[in-house]
C-alpha cells in the first residue's frame, strides 16, 4: 500500500474525532457557521522546472468552490472542488484548527486532510494533506489565505486564497 494511503487513514480518522468531539461540545445556541468557499488564486515560489516538465508553467488561477463549516472558536472542516496548480480537477475534505486569535477578525492554525487530481502525488489519487491558513472574518464575508509547504519533487511553497460567504447571518 502506497504511503500516501497508510498516512491519510489516520489523518481522517483524528480530524473526524476532533470535529465529533466539537460538536458535541460546543453551545447548543448559537450552532455551526456555514460558509460557501470560492477557491481564486494561487502563488507558487520556486523554480517551476524543478516540478513541471520543460515549458510547463504552473495554472495560478484555480477556480473552484466548496463548503466550510466551523464549529467555535476554532474547529471547521471543508469539502470541495477546484482546477488545480497543474491543471487537473482536484477535490479535498479538511480539517482546520485554528487556535492562535490576532485581533477581533483573524485566526490562525493549521489545516490536515487529503487532496486529489496531482498525477505526481500518488498519481492523482487520495493523497494527504496540510497547511497553515489564516482565516479573516467579518459577519457576512471573508478569506482563508492558505499556505501550503514544499514537498521536494512534487511541489513548491504555495500560497493560495478563497473569498468565502457565511450563510443564514
Amino acid at each position: 500500500m502506497p504511503i500516501a494511503l497508510r498516512l491519510l487513514r489516520p489523518c481522517l480518522l483524528v480530524a473526524l474525532l476532533v470535529a465529533a468531539g466539537s460538536a458535541r461540545a460546543q453551545d447548543a445556541r448559537t450552532g455551526p457557521e456555514w460558509w460557501g468557499n470560492v477557491n481564486l488564486v494561487s502563488y507558487h515560489f520556486g523554480d517551476e522546472d524543478e516540478f513541471l516538465a520543460p515549458g510547463e508553467s504552473f495554472n495560478q488561477e484555480n477556480w473552484g468552490g466548496g463548503v466550510e463549516v466551523q464549529w467555535k472558536p476554532r474547529h471547521a472542516v471543508s469539502a470541495g472542488y477546484y482546477r488545480n496548480s497543474v491543471d487537473e480537477d482536484s477535490l479535498y475534505a479538511l480539517y482546520h484548527y485554528t487556535p492562535l486569535q490576532l485581533g477581533r477578525y483573524v485566526r490562525v492554525g493549521g489545516m490536515v486532510g487529503a487532496v486529489t487530481g496531482y498525477p505526481g502525488y500518488n498519481d492523482g489519487g487520495i493523497a494527504p494533506a496540510g497547511g497553515l491558513v489564516a482565516k479573516i472574518e467579518g459577519d457576512r464575508v471573508g478569506v482563508n489565505v492558505i499556505y501550503l509547504p514544499k514537498i521536494r519533487d512534487i511541489t513548491p511553497n504555495t500560497v493560495a486564497l478563497q473569498f468565502k460567504v457565511r450563510f443564514g447571518r
